[in-house]
């Protein structure tokens, strides 16, 4: 065909596309012009990027969600159809995954054990949430994510077997942790902005849940002192000796928590300089502080002296045993009851009514726990976690989910040890497998891998962290 008659065909093809488009718009019918919107936006990015989509898309939700966080998961991208980021992520990755492993003839698993124990989880969720559907509906499909999102760890292992792509999430994910301290501290000095102006069809662009933001400077942290490029090293490690003492001096409990175990990784590896550094920083600050209360009579300073001390003592204190004089730690304090009940109501439930393979998704895991704590809460109370991942896993999965989900922790952990441990490991290698405690710890006493703020980060880290160690070995060998 002739390159005139080539172009005019797609002039007219493009011209009846736009009007059929125009008209949908104006009958406010989205579907379809968001769609083609999407494609249009897909084909230009991977030009101008020189990434695969599915690559384009998991750097965008790592970046979204660690600098949007609350608010960036709300985001519905087509209106009218409840797709949020992770889902629509999930299902275009999930395609191209699959299409490739199709058109390479082979699985998108090895025989390693993480792969088969993650394999193991995903098949119980899928099982589990295939009888419970009928019987509690989109709801059970809404609990079944905490399951599912488990499948960005093999889609960022598969991204990540390209070295450009495997370079590209690492720079998403280090960009991002740099970008966070300074966008949350102008949310904090300008909430109206972001809340009420800076909106996507009326919602929030970035909106910080407190327990979140501190885990991810904690990530964050770890990953820029240890993983930062060369000519950005002394910048990023400042940045991130700051980033842990915020999420230290923060009432974040559960956060605090994740950083301390991640310190104790790094410790133990042959970078420990970062812990030194870090547990100095620390004391000298808690020293000048507390100079500075006792030999200035300055109020404030008395005060975040006390609280930093009683807040350590809430961590322990399960039975409102302290006598605090901060209103924050009695909080904390009646919160590690609110905790303690439910963790307790869950567990006796799933063991009265079906310990093996628990009460399933959808089930209203705060019913109970509601008429034991305070029965008066139950008209406007709306969390569906009991605020710890393993007891959520009981209460869903019973006692199968918990052990499969526990050797999943023990490889996690027993593989950590050995990369931090290895002579060989860079400093990459070590802050991707630490980076991801912090999270953990904070799963077990927060609602952080139940959604995809969380999980999404994740998952994907421990992808890009596995298809580095295998990347590693197959150039050593």
């Amino acid at each position: 065909m002739k390159p005139l008659w080539r172009d005019r065909i797609i002039m007219v093809f493009a011209a009846a596309l736009a009007l059929g488009l125009g008209v949908q718009v104006a009958e406010e019918a989205w579907v379809a012009p968001v769609a083609v919107a999407a494609l249009a936006a897909a084909f230009i990015l991977v030009r101008l990027v020189g990434q695969p989509i599915d690559t384009i898309a998991l750097g965008f939700l790592l970046a979204g969600y660690i600098l949007g966080n609350r608010g960036f998961a709300q985001l519905m991208p087509i209106p009218g159809l409840p797709l949020l980021p992770a889902e629509t992520g999930l299902a275009l990755t999930a395609v191209c995954l699959v299409w490739r492993c199709v058109r390479e003839r082979r699985l998108p698993w090895s025989r390693e054990p993480l792969d088969l124990i993650l394999l193991a989880w995903l098949l119980l969720g899928t099982v589990r949430v295939v009888l419970d559907a009928p019987r509690f509906g989109f709801v059970a499909v809404r609990d079944y994510a905490m399951v599912y999102y488990a499948a960005f760890f093999f889609i960022a292992r598969e991204a990540s077997r390209n070295t450009r792509s495997h370079r590209f999430l690492q720079r998403c994910v280090l960009g991002a942790s740099a970008l966070l301290p300074l966008v949350f501290v102008l949310f904090e000095l300008l909430p109206d902005f972001f809340l009420n102006t800076l909106l996507v069809r009326g919602s929030p662009l970035v909106f910080f849940k407190g327990d979140l933001v501190t885990t991810f400077l904690g990530v964050g942290g770890v990953l820029l002192f240890l993983a930062a490029p060369p000519r950005w090293r002394a910048g990023a490690r400042a940045l991130a000796v700051t980033m842990i003492m915020l999420v230290l001096v923060s009432d974040a409990r559960a956060s605090t928590l994740g950083v301390i175990v991640a310190l104790g990784w790094v410790a133990v590896s042959r970078f420990r300089r970062f812990a030194w550094v870090q547990v100095g920083v620390a004391t000298l600050g808690l020293l000048l502080l507390g100079g500075f209360a006792a030999c200035s009579d300055n109020a404030w300073a008395a005060q975040k002296t006390r609280g930093i001390v009683e807040r350590a003592m809430t961590v322990v204190d399960f039975r409102s045993g302290f006598d605090y004089r901060e209103a924050h730690s009695v909080s904390k304090s009646e919160n590690n009851q609110f905790r303690w009940v439910w963790w307790r109501t869950v567990t006796g439930e799933t063991f009265a009514q079906n310990p093996v393979f628990g009460l399933g998704f959808g089930y209203d895991l705060a019913r109970g726990f509601l008429q034991t704590y305070n029965p008066e809460m139950a008209d406007e109370f709306s969390a569906r976690s009991p605020h710890n991942i393993l007891v959520t896993i009981l209460g869903r999965l019973g006692l199968a989910g918990l052990l499969i989900f526990l050797g999943f922790l023990g490889l996690l952990a027993t593989r950590t040890w050995r990369v931090v441990r290895a002579p060989e490991s860079d400093a990459t290698q070590v802050a991707q497998w630490i980076a991801l405690w912090p999270i953990v710890v904070s799963a077990c006493l927060g609602v952080v891998l139940e959604g995809p703020m969380g999980a999404v980060l994740f998952w994907t880290l421990l992808g890009i962290a596995v298809q580095e160690g295998r990347a590693k070995a197959t150039a050593a060998a």
